[in-house]
């Protein structure tokens, strides 16, 4: 489905309708589109949507109890970014001459809740927050957030392809932490998937070493899912056919989560935003270079 200005809108199904309540289409540049200004507005509507989303979830592991001001600011991230992802959604792409300047407001307003996520990550890690929030999901986040910078600021400079070798050290290492959150979110009786779970992550710590060593380490570590993944998509790497195999996985496990078929504390919408990611992990490796 394209937008009124050439953009590709992915939904969970080709083609189809947006599955409500939970999903979020995702819309992004054709295969073909090196436009840094296109490149620039999908990146920018997906990140501060994601941003949105981490304040969220934040929020919803901080009882009031004992962390009530680290909420607040949460919840003032969530709609800070939320409006902004607003905006930049009602709007087309920026005119080449305007995305240096399109580019310098977003990434200004993802300084402060990088230190935030910083900060709390380590109150978290020496004891003095006492959230609900893992520490390596504050440095996973953060981790994004100064990607996401990283990647307006290359395309402030004009250039919008991706490096291969970036591309899937950054998000074979997002997939790994993926699954082990998946794994320890599960509800305890879900013993197979939980084992999948662990699986899953494995392959991605693996193939983060990168390059044949590190398609091989994951083959040797976990022959059945790296295998299969290959067998499915025999046309493409190691990293892509694990990035499209996850995909498939977290599409279904989304569903899933929303019809109650899994039992576990994953909320709908953490479902929906992992696999965004994953669904973005593909299409960055596929124009990759």
């Amino acid at each position: 489905m394209l937008t009124n200005f050439e953009m590709v809108v992915h939904t969970r199904e080709p083609g189809g309708e947006v599955e409500q309540p939970f999903e979020k289409p995702v819309v992004l540049p054709n295969t073909e589109d090196r436009d840094p200004a296109k490149h620039a507005w999908a990146d920018a509507k997906f990140a501060t949507d994601i941003m949105a989303e981490h304040g969220l979830f934040f929020a919803l592991l901080m009882p009031p109890e004992v962390a009530n001001e680290e909420r607040t600011d949460a919840l003032k991230f969530a709609q800070g970014f939320s409006a902004l992802n607003s905006r930049i959604a009602s709007a087309a792409p920026p005119d080449r001459h305007d995305l240096k300047s399109f580019i310098r407001d977003i990434t200004e307003q993802m300084k402060p809740f990088i230190e935030y996520k910083a900060t709390l990550g380590d109150a978290q890690k020496s004891g003095t927050l006492r959230s609900l929030v893992w520490p390596m999901f504050f440095d996973h986040t953060r981790n994004e957030a100064e990607r996401w910078s990283r990647r307006l600021e290359q395309l402030a400079a004009g250039e919008a392809d991706f490096d291969k070798n970036e591309v899937a050290l950054f998000w074979d290492n997002i997939m790994d932490e993926h699954a082990r959150f998946v794994a320890h979110l599960l509800d305890p009786s879900e013993v197979e998937l939980i084992e999948k779970a662990n699986r899953t992550s494995r392959v991605f710590y693996e193939l983060g070493a990168g390059g044949i060593g590190g398609a091989a380490s994951a083959l040797v570590a976990e022959p059945g899912t790296v295998a299969r993944a290959l067998t499915d998509h025999p046309e493409t790497s190691a990293v892509l056919s694990a990035a499209e195999t996850i995909l498939e996985f977290k599409t279904q496990a989304a569903r899933d989560i929303e019809a109650a078929r899994i039992k576990s504390i994953i909320d709908p919408r953490l479902a929906d935003h992992v696999r965004r990611e994953a669904l973005k992990f593909v299409d960055e490796m596929q124009r990759a270079v």
